[in-house]
């Protein structure tokens, strides 16, 4: 990987991307840690499940809601600092998450942390794009993806396992230091990177109406929709799956199962990023959605082994780390092909667009399976998820 920003700024993109893809795989196994840790943070404080819903469902939220004001303001007074202040906001909803002795502080805890990742994430996507051209922008895009799968896979482990051994406080407060430290990092090694900050010419105003101007580009309309729809059916999916699954697998098992899942999410994505270099971003993210529409099809019909629900559902994973990779490259090629300066801005609300639509997904699958069963839900997320595909052949290809 070279030194050197593409843009001529004397930017070491190695220690850039080095500190990125750290904050990302420790953000992101922070995050999910969770998951396996539900039913004792549940069962010490007394939590009701719809209330761990909500509690859940407020990370979601906080993270997608204010990406769009926080892209305006990185693309007007830079990107480090909202790198930093995340970070440091991340870490304080870990401090508070693992000293809380009520769901009420559980929620309060769990929202600040969505808000400082909400102010890493898309400025993480935001700076890859800033120092990678066009040429390459699909593998620094990958690299990023790769680790927030990864980060994934460690946050099962480390809930499941550390967790189980020291209880779920300590997880929280060792990630809680961690993420302190690195923000601490972001000060001493990390460099700006947007050249067109504090532009005097192009105020807060201009860049939410050069933003909205954007969404009216076909491609970026449709990039965004696939990304949203894909965001449903595999979310949803997630969601589904512990119900899907409980009477085959056993509960050790159950916390291994989304292990392929992250897996081929985070690989994928680093592999198509890449590729996409080479042959385009459109017949890659075709390929990823079919892929994984078609597996959670096979899981509304046939009955599966333990093994085979948990390759299988890898599968289901494609949908998530590649589509999430190659859309927001289609975005940022399109993007910095009519107005640079509105990168951050544009990323944020694609990714608010994204992320709500994530949002929805369990609401959508709980009640298909409230209703009808978990292999009906499977069975409209499928067909979400093909949606999508079709709405991707009409995609313009912006590797040019």
């Amino acid at each position: 990987m070279p030194n050197t920003a593409a843009n001529g700024t004397g930017i070491n993109r190695t220690r850039v991307m080095g500190i990125l893809t750290v904050g990302l795989f420790i953000v992101f196994m922070a995050v999910l840690s969770l998951i396996p840790m539900l039913p004792e943070v549940s069962g010490e404080l007394g939590v009701s499940k719809p209330l761990m819903g909500i509690i859940m469902g407020s990370f979601m939220v906080f993270m997608a809601i204010p990406q769009v004001p926080i892209g305006v303001l990185s693309d007007r007074y830079g990107r480090r600092l909202f790198v930093t202040a995340g970070i440091l906001v991340f870490s304080f909803g870990l401090l508070i998450f693992g000293t809380a002795n009520s769901g009420i502080q559980l929620l309060v805890a769990r929202s600040i942390s969505g808000l400082g990742v909400a102010m890493f994430f898309p400025t993480a996507y935001t700076i890859v794009n800033d120092i990678y051209t066009i040429r390459e922008r699909g593998k620094g895009l990958g690299i990023i993806s790769m680790a927030v799968g990864l980060g994934t896979v460690g946050g099962y482990i480390l809930g499941g396992v550390v967790g189980g051994y020291f209880g779920w406080r300590s997880v929280f407060l060792s990630m809680s230091v961690a993420s302190l430290l690195l923000a601490v990092s972001t000060l001493i090694w990390l460099t700006e990177t947007s050249p067109h900050s504090r532009d005097v010419d192009f105020g807060v105003r201009k860049l939410l109406l050069a933003t909205l101007l954007m969404f009216k580009d076909k491609t970026i309309l449709l990039a965004g929709l696939v990304s949203m729809l894909c965001g449903i059916s595999v979310i949803g999916a997630s969601y589904i799956l512990p119900f899907f699954a409980t009477g085959i697998v056993s509960p050790i098992q159950m916390g291994f199962i989304f292990i392929p899942y992250a897996v081929t999410s985070s690989f994928g994505a680093f592999l198509t990023g890449f590729l996409s270099d080479r042959v385009g971003r459109k017949p890659p993210l075709i390929v990823m959605i079919l892929l994984g529409g078609g597996a959670l099809l096979l899981m509304s019909h046939v009955t599966l082994t333990p093994l085979a629900i948990a390759i299988n559902f890898g599968f289901v994973g494609l949908c998530l780390g590649p589509v999430v990779t190659l859309s927001t490259a289609i975005l940022a090629d399109q993007v910095m092909k009519k107005d640079v300066r509105t990168l951050g801005t544009a990323i944020g609300a694609f990714n608010m667009i994204r992320w709500l639509g994530a949002a929805t997904g369990p609401v959508i699958a709980g009640l298909i399976l409230e209703f009808a069963g978990a292999r009906t839900s499977f069975f409209v997320l499928g067909i979400i998820t093909l949606c999508a595909t079709l709405m991707s052949l009409f995609l313009k290809e912006t590797l040019e």
